[in-house]
């Protein structure tokens, strides 16, 4: 040491004793914070804070977020009692689903009480499959990105078997009556 005095003697000192050892664990350390800065601003953004519910006719900022592809119309029916919705999006989109309740629609959630949410990754795909009751479900799919977002909403009636087996049946016993006519 020098025995000089001041901030700039002290830093004089500081790379001398450190050398260039010094100088890489600096540069190493800041690389480190800026990472873990990175990674706790990315959380932020992939994990959007979605609405506890939404209104039936709540309206989107964006058009092109992701696309629904199962259900295929915003009115489907179905004789299974899951149901597969899934879709496509922009990496980094949040999706989180809801259920109609009454009027609004409800933030579902899962077994522990959390919101049942997605991220969208490199694949490009979101999935989720649902459980359905006798008669119409009503869910939307609200996605969110950089504080835009879009609602999608649908309804799947679930329908009996037997209902089908009935149709099925009346339809061939027409087609029976009619046949030698036609």
């Amino acid at each position: 040491m020098t025995g000089a005095v001041g901030p700039r003697a002290a830093s004089i000192e500081v790379r001398q004793f450190c050398g260039q050892k010094g100088l890489e664990f600096g540069m190493k350390w800041v690389s480190a914070v800026m990472a873990a800065i990175l990674i706790m601003l990315s959380g932020l953004c992939a994990f959007a804070e979605h609405p506890a519910t939404l209104g039936s006719s709540e309206s989107s900022t964006a058009s092109d977020l992701v696309v629904v592809k199962k259900p295929e119309t915003k009115n489907s029916a179905t004789t299974k009692t899951t149901y597969g919705i899934t879709g496509t999006g922009k990496t980094g989109v949040s999706v989180a689903y809801y259920v109609a309740d009454g009027d609004n629609y409800t933030l579902l959630l899962n077994s522990e009480g959390q919101a049942v949410k997605t991220q969208i990754g490199a694949a490009k795909v979101f999935y989720k499959q649902v459980s359905l009751s006798e008669g119409h479900n009503k869910f939307a799919v609200r996605a969110e990105y950089n504080g835009q977002y879009q609602i999608t909403y649908f309804d799947i009636n679930l329908i009996k078997q037997e209902v089908i087996d009935n149709m099925n049946s009346f339809a061939n016993d027409v087609q029976a009556i009619f046949n030698g006519w036609l």
